[in-house]
């Protein structure tokens, strides 16, 4: 196929000079050419003569790059079809067949290598955007792939290789999918042909092209296509013989992403040779440095122990006989590099304490998207599992093989604590005492990644260890300082469970001087210790022996902190103000700098996120002791709020509206509800509810459709505990002026219920979670009447339809939590309505749904929610047809057991009691010493 389009050479020069000016360092003249070229974009056939231009050979390269990129920028726009086969944007920009047919030309080694790099980015555009997703059917896409396969076949073309990664990195799923009308599958094309590529033999000359169809097939793996399954095996033999042979890093990285997907995908396929590839990629790493390619070699290869030390389809059994040469190569790559050490030979006597920090230097932070109202995912819990204490400063700022190699000991001591231990402890105490500070840096680094999974197993060795991590809080070297502090937290668990007088030893020098260190980053591995220590602790150690002393320090340091540690700051007072409650004390001494702060931060600055954050926890624990500085508090963070709904209202008009960060949003829903949960009656009509146009819930119903998981996430904890304090405000009740709110608020929650495909967040598992405690919240204190039957469903779809065929294991945990949440709505949904559940034609009335819900509520550790949900179930049974539904020993042994603990069973006595006689005769049945049957004659 030709196309029959030809450039007007008169354009073509005239297009040529605005793009060269619009790279001129003359401000008038770029802004002028800027001009011109909005002018040319009219021209339906303006992304042609970009492409020849691109494509004109003898052009100055930065002029064809210059058309190439804005071919690219301009294939991004949305397409729409034509009437014709060639497609227009809705900016008036027609792609036709001569860039389909045509861009393969500028792969051509005789372009410069700017061209053809610029060539392939406009080729993966083309598929990315417009074949794979939406054009299929246009046979110049499959023949486009072909002739990038023919040139690297043939021409041992590198730039199409190149591309080709590129395309199956974007869009590889796509090509499992039938493409034109003769329904080509091209994954199977694509297969074939890249298992060839990587044939050592045939392509010994380019490792270009080994490594990226390497990279290509990695893109496959996830597919599970049949077409490749078959042809596993035969990968895998090439693969090993690459690994054997090839000594390019570049494929021999490749090699250990292979292993690392298949560890994922097919765990089975690797067991019969792990002995091989352990060794494999142990080689890698000990003989990788920060020279060349080597150090991203050896993170691939300790990407792939990592992933096997985390993989639950790999027995530790198989894992355990290789740690006696894998610990000491993890612990060997511990160390910082030579530049690190350099850099901090050259900052170690800076005082920076007193530098401000730039904005761009200070990490964004979303505190909210890690909590949830409802009972939280497992994945929520194990957030910090992953620091490896290495953060924080001018070093060490990317993922690297030290981390890596912390984060893989870590999770090897988690899965065989006594052996990691048993080899890592002789080898780390050779070093505790070295002249060189780096070794006793990542000394105590390996200490602190083994602490979480091998206290139980060091224990003997601690009461000498942390002294000796209390000594090195005062070393010279600044790293060492900062690296104590993160390995003293570890060991919090171990001091608080029966070992509490090193307590004081360890947070008093902490306290008293680390905090106030010269280094910015020693002060914030402090202050993040101090937070940790908090977090563990119980109330009475928190309120008896640190309150007092925690309030004077913390106070001191709002003196001394720049913007990035009073982020660490804001959260350490947040933990303390949660743990314990804040009295006359703390309004003396933290509220002041804190509201200081409150009036000098501008409504746009990003510590407001942090800041008010922390004030709602403390809100909550002050309760009526701030009730006086509410009113001012109250009134800018909704000034805040509203604005930011406001402005998000105008931009879908006017794409020219700057829409403030989600973060603006999310934490000002956060204080809100912190004054609610602190102040609640007190402030009910005199704040919450004394806002008229718009009014608190005009405001929630906008911010509820916000597509952002953790604007809707804050949003429904919000919803929920106005539903629990404020519960007159959402009756239906005709004389009621918010009346006409609660079937909207239901209308959302429902949505939020039903459409949970998308649960790829932390974020998008607590919204959804949030929003089922609302609506448990709202049926428990609301008699819902004609929207209990419709919203019952959708719980009862979304609880009876999950938990099975979920193979992920981050998946499982998100799923059993929203599992939980909905066990508990049931519950609550039961205490007005149990009719609902109890009828011989609900999806709930039978033995497998029963038991389910038993074994979900069995753990819940608040007792409110936990009596509150097993009365509305106790109630949900006692309406149950027992002819129809015969209950067991097991459910009803799981069911006393849930009733044992955490529940006021005089709230529900009368309840259990009708039970029970139901079920007599199953109560009879229990063994007699069992504590289930004891519990029974107690209440009976």
């Amino acid at each position: 196929m030709v196309s029959t389009w030809s450039p007007d050479l008169n354009n073509v020069q005239q297009l040529c000079e605005i793009l060269q000016n619009s790279m001129s360092p003359n401000h008038e003249l770029r802004t002028q050419s800027m001009q011109l070229l909005d002018s040319f974009k009219e021209q339906p056939e303006f992304l042609n003569y970009l492409c020849y231009i691109l494509l004109l050979e003898g052009k100055d390269p930065t002029i064809s790059a210059t058309a190439g990129l804005l071919l690219k920028n301009c294939l991004l726009l949305p397409l729409d079809n034509n009437n014709n086969n060639n497609v227009m944007n809705n900016h008036g920009l027609v792609l036709d067949d001569y860039i389909k047919l045509n861009i393969i030309k500028g792969l051509s080694p005789a372009y410069p290598k700017l061209v053809t790099n610029i060539t392939g980015i406009v080729i993966t555009t083309l598929f990315s955007t417009y074949f794979a997703r939406s054009h299929r059917d246009d046979p110049l896409g499959l023949q486009l792939l072909l002739n990038l396969l023919t040139l690297v076949k043939t021409e041992k073309n590198e730039a199409s290789i190149k591309a080709l990664s590129k395309i199956m990195e974007d869009a590889a799923q796509f090509f499992q999918l039938p493409w034109t009308v003769e329904e080509v599958k091209p994954i199977e094309v694509l297969i074939q042909a890249f298992l060839e590529f990587i044939s050592l033999d045939a392509y010994s000359d380019s490792f270009i092209i080994r490594s990226e169809t390497i990279k290509c097939l990695n893109c496959i793996i996830p597919l599970n296509s049949q077409f490749f399954i078959v042809q596993l095996d035969f990968f895998l033999q090439s693969i090993f013989t690459l690994a054997t042979n090839d000594s390019n890093d570049k494929v021999r990285e490749q090699i250990c992403i292979t292993f690392t997907t298949l560890l994922d995908f097919r765990p089975d396929k690797l067991i019969d040779n792990l002995q091989g590839i352990i060794q494999f990629v142990l080689h890698l790493i000990n003989n990788s440095s920060i020279e060349g390619n080597k150090s991203r070699v050896g993170l691939e290869a300790c990407e792939f122990l990592l992933s096997l030390s985390n993989n639950s389809h790999i027995p530790e059994i198989l894992i355990k006989p290789y740690l006696p040469s894998i610990i000491p190569a993890l612990i060997t790559h511990m160390c910082f590099d030579e530049e690190e050490i350099l850099i901090v030979d050259s900052l170690n006597d800076e005082d920076d304490s007193g530098v401000p920090d730039k904005d761009e230097d200070i990490k964004p932070l979303i505190s909210s998207a890690t909590k949830s109202k409802a009972r939280p995912n497992e994945e929520e819990e194990d957030d910090d599992d992953n620091d490896v204490g290495t953060d924080g400063d001018e070093i060490d700022t990317s993922w690297s093989l030290r981390k890596c190699s912390a984060a893989t000991l870590d999770s090897l001591t988690n899965l065989l604590p006594q052996d990691v231990i048993k080899i890592s402890y002789p080898l780390l105490r050779q070093h505790l005492a070295s002249e060189k500070w780096y070794v006793r840096e990542a000394t105590i680094l390996a200490l602190g990644a083994m602490a979480e999974g091998g206290i139980k197993y060091a224990s003997d060795q601690l009461s000498i260890i942390i002294p000796f991590l209390v000594e090195e809080l005062k070393d010279h070297w600044y790293p060492v300082r900062k690296m104590s502090c993160w390995t003293l937290s570890r060991f919090s668990p171990w001091i608080y469970s029966d070992n509490t007088e090193f307590l004081l030893p360890v947070l008093e020098p902490i306290l008293n001087n680390v905090l106030f260190d010269k280094r910015k980053c020693v002060q914030q591995a402090a202050i993040s210790c101090v937070a940790y220590f908090i977090d563990n602790a119980d109330y009475e150690i928190v309120s008896t022996l640190l309150y007092n002393e925690l309030l004077s320090t913390f106070t001191k340091c709002f003196t001394t902190y720049q913007k990035r540690n009073m982020f660490v700051l804001y959260d350490a007072i947040g933990s303390l103000a949660e743990k314990v409650e804040f009295d006359e004390r703390a309004m003396s001494t933290v509220i002041p700098p804190l509201l200081n702060k409150w009036n000098v931060v501008t409504d746009t600055d990003k510590e407001l996120w942090p800041l008010l954050e922390c004030l709602s926890y403390v809100i909550i624990s002050l309760g009526e002791f701030f009730l006086p500085l509410a009113p001012q508090v109250f009134s800018r963070v909704w000034f805040i709020l509203c604005n930011c709904v406001e402005l998000e209202a105008r931009s879908q008009q006017d794409p020219t509206v700057v829409v403030p960060e989600k973060d603006f949003e999310i934490t000002s829903l956060d204080l809100i509800d912190g004054l609610i949960q602190g102040l609640n009656s007190s402030i009910e009509n005199t704040l919450i509810f004394a806002q008229a146009s718009p009014n608190i819930f005009d405001v929630l119903l906008e911010v509820l459709k916000d597509p952002t998981h953790e604007v809707r996430q804050s949003a429904f904890a919000l919803l929920g505990d106005v539903a629990y304090y404020y519960t007159d405000k959402l009756q239906p009740y005709q004389d009621q002026p918010y009346k006409d709110y609660l079937p909207k608020f239901l209308a959302v929650i429902g949505n939020e219920i039903m459409h949970n495909d998308e649960l790829d967040s932390v974020g998008a598992v607590n919204s959804l979670n949030n929003a089922i405690w609302a609506l448990g919240l709202i049926s428990e204190r609301i008699d819902l009447q004609e929207y209990i039957i419709d919203l019952s469903r959708v719980v009862l779809d979304l609880f009876l339809g999950g938990g099975d065929g979920v193979n992920n294991n981050t998946a499982i945990a998100v799923h059993i939590s929203i599992v939980e949440n909905l066990a508990v709505c049931i519950g609550r949904m039961g205490i007005h309505h149990p009719e609902i559940f109890s009828t011989n034609d609900s999806p709930f009335c039978s033995i497998n749904a029963i038991e389910k819900w038993c074994d979900s509520c069995i753990d819940i550790p608040d007792p409110e929610e936990k009596t509150v949900c097993y009365h509305g179930f106790i109630r949900i049974m006692n309406l149950i047809d027992r002819t129809k539904i015969r209950m067991n020993c097991i459910i009803l042994k799981k069911m006393l057991k849930g009733l044992m603990e955490n529940v006021d069973l005089k709230a529900i006595n009368q309840d259990l009691y009708g039970f029970l006689i139901n079920n007599s005769e199953l109560v009879s049945q229990l063994n007699t010493n069992s504590p289930e049957y004891q519990f029974v004659a107690q209440i009976m």
